[in-house]
């Protein structure tokens, strides 16, 4: 009875050694009441299905979500009409307010995120404020030629900017998931622009240079294939 009895303690005790061992995600938002009435976060997949991953009730501008996590994977976290992306990972996740933007920081992967959206969107607000540079500057009576020598030259620099940090950013995430994430959204940005799937120059070089395993990747083999397939339809 008793080597049973010390049978069924190891056998509890290496259930919870494995419990313990599991990788887990935590989640908490704050401060978000001051600008979204959403009642629930959710977490979706960015896949076509759109599956939800987890949600949660927001109280008080207040949420918490967690769990076991089977795999490191971007998903999008939705409030309301704002959609942001979180990489779910083992840790501490934050999601706060940052200037009138949503702030996700605490763990490797969200960190670097934030850091590249946050100059992305600088650059993009530059390139926003172009057509109200055009309109100062002809009330200020610049001729036309002067208009599209200056902004166009500083379009071209800030869409090579852009490009430049997209492409480093892929390049320096292609051993995780975010150089994934990200080279597939600009391949679907791609696809938008021109109505079906296709790629780009900067798409087939980011393609060329990666490593195997991230050719082989499901989604990205997924998208490829249907590249081809558009282009053997022509």
């Amino acid at each position: 009875m008793k080597r049973i009895t010390n049978i069924c303690i190891l056998c509890t005790l290496f259930l919870l050694t494995i419990t313990s061992c599991t990788d887990k995600y935590s989640i908490s938002g704050s401060a978000l009441q001051t600008l979204y009435s959403a009642k629930v976060a959710y977490l979706r997949s960015p896949d076509g299905d759109k599956a939800t991953v987890d949600s949660c009730e927001i109280v008080h501008g207040n949420f918490k979500m967690n769990g076991p996590l089977d795999s490191v994977q971007c998903v999008n976290l939705i409030l309301g009409d704002v959609i942001t992306p979180v990489v779910l990972e083992q840790g501490n996740i934050k999601v706060s307010m940052a200037n009138a933007m949503i702030k996700v920081e605490g763990t490797p992967l969200n960190d670097r995120l934030f850091s590249f959206l946050v100059s992305r969107d600088s650059l993009t607000m530059m390139l926003m404020e172009i057509p109200n540079k055009d309109a100062h500057m002809r009330l200020e009576g610049y001729s036309e030629y002067d208009i599209a020598t200056q902004l166009g030259d500083e379009e071209a620099s800030l869409r090579s900017q852009m490009e430049n940090l997209e492409t480093a950013f892929v390049v320096d995430n292609f051993d995780n998931v975010l150089g994934i994430t990200w080279f597939l959204n600009m391949c679907y940005e791609e696809s938008n622009r021109y109505g079906y799937p296709t790629t780009s120059p900067k798409i087939e070089e980011l393609y060329s240079r990666a490593p195997e395993d991230f050719r082989n990747n499901p989604k990205v083999v997924e998208f490829m294939n249907m590249v081809n397939g558009q282009g053997e339809e022509k």
